[in-house]
């Protein structure tokens, strides 16, 4: 036997997505309150594959939110790098600008005193060699006359010092003009290159701004998934104490029947015993917490249906159909040959000591089949 169709509510929603996979696995482990934390079934493990996807998340966020004020803090020394750079820049152009005046005042000042010096050189050429008649006239003295050229040789002199200051200031001038203009072109390519940098920065902090926004509204998508999660554990939960109390309301009534009913012949006991079920298959250790391990000789029966469990849960491999009065819904298993399972649905055709192995195909259902196996309950 392959195939039972049990009579309970499934068909209410579809198992492919994986994120009903994973709602299965955290839900139907936060089904068993007997027994403590750390089962080594594969829901369990999904289930803590969960929240190590969330921890990894929130130590990305971390170290996204560290970088992040990093590349603050560059941004801004960039800036204020920038700010710096601008500011020896105008001042460097005023400079310019002051040396620009001050060589245009030189020169025309050079100009006035090469004029001058060239008037007082006339003038002295002119003077320099008194006429004789002019003296025997009474026009001039000679000592007039050498007063006179006196007086122009010493205005050449100063003539001649002051082009010469001039000239020397002028080419201090020229030096400084020519270190202004390599400063200059330095503070350019400092500003281009502070620039480039804080636009890189910039580019890095967006980036990893974005991530850190990814990274949040990833955990708080997990955060609403988790409390929706809760949300159903809770109503399967409720739902499956209310199967509980209707199995053993059942089974008490048909107990009752039973005791009313007159006495009849015990059946002939059969020719032959039956078959001994298989050895049982050594169990893993009880998951941490367990408060006790106990065996139970049942039929397991193969079945392949999509759909929702009777307690709302979406099937999956390890969900169980089991007898809620004699295994409760939400204890863990071990089955041999399928592995850590938890009885988290029920059925019509499941009463006593018979469980339901949720199968991924039809082909391995088939393959199982119906078999008599040792489990291995847990709590």
């Amino acid at each position: 036997m392959w195939y039972v169709a049990a009579p309970v509510k499934r068909g209410a929603g579809r198992c492919g997505r994986l994120l009903a996979v994973l709602a299965a696995g955290a839900l139907l482990a936060s089904l068993a309150p007997v027994v403590g934390a750390g089962a080594t079934s594969p829901l369990r493990t999904r289930q803590d594959a969960l929240r190590a996807r969330d921890a990894a998340l929130a130590r990305r966020e971390h170290a996204a939110a560290l970088e992040l004020y990093a590349l603050e803090s560059g941004v801004a020394r960039a800036r204020a790098v920038r700010v710096q750079l601008d500011a020896q820049a105008a001042a460097a152009a005023r400079a310019q600008a002051e040396a620009a005046r001050r060589a245009a005042v030189i020169a025309r000042s050079r100009s006035v005193a090469r004029a001058r010096l060239a008037r007082t050189l006339r003038l002295l050429y002119e003077q320099g060699q008194p006429s004789p008649i002019a003296i025997l006239l009474g026009a001039t003295s000679l000592d007039d006359a050498a007063a006179g050229i006196d007086g122009l040789v010493r205005a050449a002199r100063r003539n001649r010092r002051l082009i010469e200051r001039l000239r020397a200031t002028e080419r201090r001038l020229a030096n400084a003009r020519v270190e202004l203009a390599r400063r200059v072109r330095a503070l350019a390519a400092a500003r281009l290159r502070a620039g480039a940098a804080q636009a890189r920065l910039e580019s890095a902090r967006a980036a990893r701004a974005a991530e850190v926004r990814s990274l949040r509204a990833q955990r708080r998508l997990t955060a609403r998934e988790t409390a929706r999660l809760l949300a159903i554990a809770r109503a399967a939960r409720r739902r499956s104490a209310l199967l509980t109390a209707r199995a053993r309301a059942t089974r008490e009534r048909g107990h009752a029947v039973v005791a009313s009913a007159p006495a009849r012949a015990p059946s002939p006991a059969p020719s032959a015993p039956p078959a001994a079920p298989p050895p049982p298959q050594p169990a893993p250790p009880a998951p941490a917490g367990a408060s006790g391990t106990r065996t139970l000789v049942v039929d397991a029966v193969a079945y392949h249906l999509p759909g929702r469990t009777a307690s709302g849960l979406p099937v999956g491999v390890g969900v169980v159909a089991v007898d809620p009065t004699l295994i409760p819904l939400g204890t863990r298993m071990y089955v041999p040959g399928y592995g850590p399972a938890v009885a988290a649905d029920v059925g019509s055709a499941v009463r006593g000591y018979v469980i339901d192995l949720w199968m991924p195909s039809r082909a391995q259902a088939r393959a199982w089949g119906r078999r008599t196996v040792t489990i291995t309950i847990y709590g």
